[in-house]
């Protein structure tokens, strides 16, 4: 049944990578009509072994990181929908701004500096260093590195593999800068710093002691951090509060 003639594409199903969907076109007819067929990644499986004739484990693996970033969009498209069919142009708003709000009322980020290249680092920092073995975190990473392109036309499959299978933050990346390496772009900025008066800055920053941050305190850069009034914090939660609420009641009357 999966030959070269029928096969069309194919995706694991689970996260356990233990079940694939391979979809055929049996040529009843002329036009294509797709026919799921749900398979086990198993060695001994012979339909395994014919789709294994065809496509990569790797291409398998790519097909499926690519067909869940589409299902992602269509999700986020259906849901934008239902919430301009919903709300007033005013809650729109506060919706669009639910993650800024939440980062300003519980980090005290300005989200301002956040648009600065430079100033963008703690919270990159922050990110990496949070959440190491969260899973959801884990595949948003993973997958975002798959849109580079270097790693995702690299020809090192035992990396492209190890990063796709990486259990933290720290094994996933270090496979991926693996694939990379250091490279330069015709679009990278120039800098205007030196080495030496950047490593005279660091000298004193490590010089100086630091408050070790509270459990579950979020760390920040003085730079980047802002100190708003109570009020304002209230007042953004709230917000944030009705705004989901509308979300919600929105989705369910679609």
């Amino acid at each position: 049944m999966i030959n070269k003639e029928s096969y069309v594409t194919a995706n694991f199903i689970d996260a356990e990578r233990k079940n694939i969907e391979v979809l055929l076109n049996l040529g009843h007819t002329e036009e294509m009509h797709l026919t799921p067929l749900v398979i086990e990644a198993n060695e001994d499986n012979s339909d395994y072994q014919d789709l294994l004739k065809l496509v990569t484990v790797d291409q398998l693996h790519e097909q499926t990181w690519e067909t869940k970033k589409q299902e992602s969009q269509a999700f986020m498209s259906i849901a934008q929908q239902i919430a301009k069919d919903t709300f007033a142009e005013e809650e729109m708003k506060a919706i669009a701004n639910i993650d800024t709000a939440e980062m300003i009322a519980g980090a005290e980020v300005d989200a301002s500096t956040l648009l600065t290249k430079t100033k963008i680092y703690p919270t990159i920092v922050d990110t990496i260093f949070s959440n190491m073995e969260n899973e959801d975190h884990l595949f948003a990473l993973k997958l975002a590195l798959f849109e580079v392109q270097e790693i995702r036309e690299s020809k090192n499959i035992k990396a492209k593999t190890a990063l796709r299978k990486g259990k933290n933050k720290i094994e996933v990346l270090t496979h991926a800068f693996e694939i990379v390496g250091v490279r330069k772009r015709t679009d990278d900025d120039q800098s205007i710093s030196t080495p030496a008066a950047n490593d005279a800055e660091l000298e004193k920053v490590e010089a100086t002691p630091q408050k070790a941050p509270a459990a579950g305190e979020a760390i920040a850069s003085a730079a980047v951090k802002i100190s708003p009034t109570k009020k304002a914090v209230a007042a953004k939660k709230k917000n944030i509060a009705i705004a989901k609420k509308n979300l919600v009641r929105g989705a369910a009357k679609a």
